[in-house]
């Protein structure tokens, strides 16, 4: 071979390989994957301790829907006269006592758990009522199994902690698809800011928003990997990542159908009509759409065939219309964005200031930088996103208002607006703009986001140990979840900063990669003699005056030696 044929080989390669990884636990993404699912596990676990029984939104109707399925019961009986949305199915009595339990402070933000009877322990099959029994049923099929086992409190903390683990996967895959494929470990960092407290407490708790919320997480990460890095030559193991969520996804709640169609859009928009074309020629890619579509058929049949969409009417309905109602809905956005990062119990527990500040503060700085920094086609992508996530609760709601009444929350909008962070993260990093401070920026995120994520956790175990007008000293208050208060402070306390130094210290192991965009091709043509042309003419050809040691047989060379 000739010293220019070698020559060309050798920056084709420097193009075409995947980042070298450097010795230690990141070289290893299968032990990213591991840590992340233990640390995530952990702590909801943690906050499912921390919540007492059937404290979380709609938990009464979401565990007799769950016990229900798992005792051959698919949708339930239909109660007449209640509406459509109402069914009734026979469960343990333990199972069935939701609303009975939590009554005394639910919606009573001062007063504490304490004020509950003691749950009862009987098996007994009682009649339950539940307006969630038209819901997709992969869900409850999972988290019900521990009542196949069980009728007792324990089993309801199985159910939960199930729920967790469930929930767990799902953001460690999302991790482990930026570990093991992207060039961008910064992209960590958005995860850990799509991550709000409010998933944390739907994960740990019986109810499908926290699954539809994950898997929506980790197929935003997956999918902006693949769109924006891999989508010349798509891995195999990436495409399965994002068929998997994608999957989870459209089977989770109703309307999680129309937010994978809305998230596949967004990124296509991302990658662009070229590479859509080399994802349409990648054979693991057609394989992908294989499981998919019987997925999504079954996904809309179940809608329509059960009624999933028929909901309780439980809002108060409005009275005018026109742009005086679609203005009052609108002016709930900002309540909207406070439940994103985290409002507890019923919807009755806020966060305390400095949470909210920090995390508005986090994703204000990304998607500020994201608009200055990006190209214009991945600007208008990440605008469109925010547009959607402004827009559909105001559009979805004024068609409900008349017949539901406004019953919006920020959780059915989550599974896109966790995209946000991460969208404007990638691109941020895509652009080079913080690849001299990368690290500090990352440090600080991290450190706010675990303070405020802790004060988070902290409030809201207060809010039942001694409500939220009692002592800030709260740990020794009328109502004690199991381990005690003082516990499960100390142990969320170390999990949060476990979870953010671990996110650090991925970030910050190596210096940030010279190249914030690295081609994954190269045009392989003649450097000297005839036909030559300087390589910036070609496609994915470096010219950011980076130097990159390119090997010639008998010697070493800079690429800026070579023209590059």
């Amino acid at each position: 071979m000739s010293t220019s044929e070698t020559v060309r080989e050798g920056v084709a390669d420097s193009d075409t390989a995947p980042p070298q990884r450097t010795k230690g636990l990141f070289a290893r993404p299968w032990r990213v994957f591991v840590v992340v699912l233990v640390l995530a596990f952990l702590n909801m676990a943690v906050w499912s301790l921390a919540t007492p029984f059937f404290a979380s939104p709609d938990e009464p109707a979401q565990v007799a829907r769950a016990v229900a399925l798992e005792h051959g019961q698919l949708i339930g009986k239909t109660v007449k006269n209640a509406g459509n949305a109402i069914t009734h199915v026979t469960v343990p009595k333990v199972y069935a006592s939701g609303t009975r339990y939590g009554g005394c402070f639910t919606f009573k933000d001062t007063v504490p758990a304490s004020c509950a009877k003691h749950l009862t322990q009987s098996k007994e099959e009682v009649r339950a009522v539940t307006y969630v029994g038209r819901y997709p049923p992969l869900y409850y099929a999972i988290v019900g199994l521990p009542s196949l086992f069980t009728a007792s409190s324990d089993g309801l903390y199985a159910m939960r902690l199930t729920s967790a683990l469930l929930n767990a996967v799902f953001l460690a895959l999302g991790a482990f698809s930026i570990a093991a494929w992207s060039r961008s470990r910064f992209l960590l960092v958005g995860l850990l800011v799509a991550a709000t407290p409010m998933t944390f407490f739907l994960g740990s708790v019986v109810n499908p928003s926290g699954l539809e919320i994950t898997s929506a997480l980790c197929l935003w990460c997956a999918g902006l990997v693949l769109a924006l890095e891999r989508a010349d030559k798509p891995p195999p193991g990436l495409v399965a990542v994002v068929t998997v969520s994608a999957i989870v996804l459209l089977l989770s709640r109703a309307l999680s159908p129309l937010w994978v169609v809305c998230i596949l859009l967004l990124l296509a928009l991302l990658a662009g009509w070229r590479g859509l074309g080399a994802l349409a020629r990648a054979r693991c890619v057609r394989w992908a759409v294989v499981p998919v579509v019987p997925a999504a058929a079954f996904a809309v049949g179940w809608i329509v065939v059960a009624h999933a969409l028929d909901l309780l009417p439980v809002g108060v309905k409005a009275k005018g219309a026109g742009t005086p109602l679609a203005a009052n809905i609108l002016g709930d956005t900002a309540t909207w964005v406070q439940q994103m990062v985290g409002i507890f119990g019923w919807l009755d527990t806020l966060s305390p200031l400095l949470t909210y500040l920090f995390w508005y503060a986090a994703v204000g700085l990304f998607i500020l930088l994201a608009l200055a920094c990006a190209k214009r086609r991945h600007a208008a992508a990440l605008v469109l996103l925010i547009v959607v996530v402004v827009i559909a609760p105001v559009t979805i709601s004024y068609g409900q208002a008349h017949r539901l009444g406004i019953i919006w929350q920020a959780r059915y909008i989550m599974p896109m607006a966790v995209g946000v962070p991460l969208m404007a993260v990638a691109l941020v990093e895509r652009s080079a703009a913080l690849r001299q401070v990368g690290t500090r920026v990352a440090t600080v995120v991290c450190t706010l986001l675990g303070i405020a994520a802790f004060a988070a956790f902290a409030e809201a175990l207060r809010r039942y140990v001694t409500g939220v007008k009692g002592p800030i000293d709260y740990l020794q208050g009328p109502w004690q979840p199991p381990f005690g208060a003082t516990t499960l402070t100390a142990a969320a306390f170390v999990l949060i900063a476990l979870l953010a130094f671990f996110v650090r210290y991925l970030v910050a192991g190596d210096p940030l990669p010279g190249d914030p965009d690295p081609p994954t091709t190269v045009d392989r043509v003649p450097i000297s003699g005839r036909g030559a042309r300087r390589p910036e003419e070609g496609r994915h050809v470096r010219n950011d005056n980076v130097r990159t040691p390119v090997r010639v047989v008998g010697r070493d060379y800079e690429a800026s030696e070579l023209g590059f």
